[in-house]
């Protein structure tokens, strides 16, 4: 690609250009970019720089030429120092959301791993001390939603499929937490995301009563073994009626996550609002996650995949709103996607875009950023695009370790397998 060495004299709105020099001497969030307004020129023009690279093929305008008189406003020399150090600012104020962002991955990475633990020790107490399994369960539905409170994004990211044995535990912690963001997001009552957190990590209680080479052998299994696997509703529902004073709600939703709008699903064969409200938000999740990270791992999809099939081939049988609702809050390009710019550059994303689900605001992979200075970037403001969906583990490692990914998680970028 053709590099020039240009004038700052000779800058116009739309050349792609890149500084020589070091990013914490300019105002902008990138050293390269394409030039969008006077503004940014007047900026550039500020600086010490008296050249910058400028590449040809990537910009729709061509440079002023060489000698090129440009007239001064002396009036609003004070307004556009302002709007200059605003630029200042900006930046200063995205690196410091960025070092919050990568203070509270760590903590929130903690608060994971230590509820993770508490999930397996939940079901482990399900065989002989229920009581105190769903007192527990109940605590720990209470602090998610807290946390979901203010750090959703982050949570979402740090939601992994985990090591081999653990698939389960992982399983129902992430229903259990999209069920929650989903309640949170149809306003549901205090009481009623108890009994969707409840029932959502409740609902496969039955598999521990399935041999796991049914349980892991999906799509391979025999019809009679998957006629032994819907058993583990009944299973299910037999463990948690011995525990007394378990919400009705709870009851039904472990019972109906299999049941569809369609009549089509198990055990009862329900049909549409015959279904508990808040078992239909479950089994959402529950569809979402599984096609996400399957028993197996050959035939998983990418999140935003999985978002489109739910969408296009599951609306019959799941409930529309949630669905929509599910996409709402994840974005078409859930929080840990990894993803290739318009402007070649890989980026994590890191939160979904208000009102824009395709732009969301994502960490930039770029080596002449400091890696603790990197700003977190809103797509839309800047004028980017995605292009497409990066599988992390085929990046450098250098890539990798720039964008925490081994910080942040597999859910959403580890699966190698395609839809």
């Amino acid at each position: 690609m053709t590099k020039i060495k240009l004038s700052t004299k000779r800058l116009t709105p739309g050349l792609y250009i890149k500084l020589d020099c070091p990013w914490n001497s300019h105002p902008f969030l990138s050293g390269s970019f394409q030039i969008q307004n006077q503004l940014q020129i007047d900026a550039l023009q500020s600086l010490t720089i008296k050249y910058v690279f400028f590449f040809p093929e990537k910009s729709n305008a061509t440079p002023l030429p060489p000698n090129f008189n440009q007239e001064e406003d002396k009036n609003d020399n004070d307004s556009e120092i302002d709007k200059i150090k605003a630029l200042w600012s900006e930046k200063t104020q995205r690196i410091e959301e960025q070092k919050r962002y990568s203070r509270n991955l760590k903590k929130y990475k903690n608060y994971c791993e230590q509820s993770l633990s508490v999930v397996r020790a939940i079901h482990l107490k399900m065989a002989n001390q229920g009581q105190q399994a769903l007192t527990d369960a109940t605590e720990l539905i209470v602090s998610i939603n807290e946390i979901l409170d203010s750090n959703k994004s982050i949570i979402l990211q740090l939601m992994e499929k985990g090591e081999k044995g653990d698939e389960y535990y992982n399983h129902v912690f992430h229903v259990t937490i999209l069920s929650l963001i989903l309640g949170k997001s149809l306003a549901l009552s205090a009481p009623q995301l108890i009994q969707l957190g409840l029932g959502a990590l409740f609902h496969d209680l039955g598999l521990s009563k399935i041999p796991s080479k049914i349980v892991n052998n999906n799509p391979k299994i025999t019809q009679a073994e998957k006629n032994y696997l819907k058993l583990h509703v009944r299973y299910a529902i037999a463990m948690i009626n011995d525990i007394p004073n378990i919400p009705v709600a709870v009851t039904e939703i472990v019972s109906q996550h299999h049941e569809y709008l369609d009549g089509s699903g198990y055990p009862q064969r329900l049909k549409g609002k015959e279904i508990n409200f808040l078992s239909q938000i479950v089994s959402v999740a529950d569809e979402f996650d599984t096609l996400c990270n399957p028993a197996d791992k050959y035939v998983n999809r990418p999140p935003y995949q999985a978002l489109a099939y739910l969408y296009k081939n599951r609306s019959e049988q799941l409930n529309k709103k949630v669905i929509g609702l599910l996409i709402k809050e994840l974005g078409v390009y859930p929080p840990g996607s990894v993803v290739l710019l318009s402007n070649e550059k890989y980026a994590l994303v890191i939160n979904p875009a208000e009102g824009n689900i395709l732009q969301p605001d994502v960490l930039i992979y770029d080596p002449s950023i400091p890696k603790n200075e990197a700003p977190i970037i809103s797509l839309s403001k800047e004028k980017l695009k995605i292009e497409k969906v990066i599988l992390a583990t085929k990046l450098p490692e250098k890539i990798q370790e720039y964008l925490n990914l081994n910080s942040s998680v597999s859910y959403y970028f580890e699966n190698n397998g395609g839809g």
